[in-house]
């Protein structure tokens, strides 16, 4: 999978990059040239909101993370680990790709209906409202102005007639986060394949 980088971090599958050579001479070329690697996790930065950030519906991205609505926060949370979302629900809903509740790992998206739903052809496939799955049956989501960013069960949070679909936005598990040296421009995950490629010796 590509990743759109967010400011100084990206997101890097290096499997997907199909590289000559090993992720591990891949890391050793770019921390040469200032590459850091990150140690940042979806789930973790998700938690870390719960109890300590104020609800606004339309909040603004500047005010991130100390005030959230619920895509806020998912765009928020993914932009630390370097991947760009959109702003909107109904908008994040299209990236990654479809999975079952069943199938949910921590750090996947899971989309229901909600107080105002928004929806591309179909009103009863509206979406208005998403959290982020953390494992053990829980989900992270900023839900209201009275509580918050909260924990909530993921068997309340997606009852059957509420429940809008979940998408898996990144492999977290076989992804690398990386800082980006001062001045280096990446725009998606794609370019540092080129970035490798590009300091590797040529051929005589």
């Amino acid at each position: 999978m590509i990743y759109r980088a967010v400011n100084n971090r990206c997101l890097v599958d290096f499997d997907q990059l199909n590289l000559p050579i090993s992720k591990a001479e891949a890391l050793t070329i770019l921390e040469e040239q200032g590459f850091q690697v990150l140690v940042c996790s979806v789930v973790e930065v998700a938690q870390s909101l719960v109890g300590n950030a104020t609800y606004r519906r339309g909040a603004r991205l500047q005010e991130a993370p100390a005030v959230l609505d619920c895509s806020s926060l998912v765009k928020w949370v993914y932009g630390q680990i370097g991947v760009w979302l959109p702003r909107r629900a109904i908008q994040q809903r299209e990236y990654g790709f479809s999975i079952g509740l069943s199938d949910l790992q921590p750090g996947d998206l899971v989309f229901i209906s909600g107080w105002i739903d928004r929806y591309v052809d179909d009103p009863s496939d509206g979406v208005g409202h998403v959290g982020i799955f953390v494992g053990n049956n829980k989900v992270v989501h900023a839900a209201n102005n009275k509580v918050g960013v909260v924990y909530s069960p993921l068997d309340r949070f997606a009852r059957n007639h509420d429940f809008r679909g979940a998408r898996r936005i990144a492999q977290l598990e076989h992804s690398t986060v990386l800082l980006l040296p001062e001045g280096r421009e990446v725009e998606t995950s794609d370019d540092v394949k080129w970035i490798v490629l590009q300091s590797l010796p040529r051929d005589s």
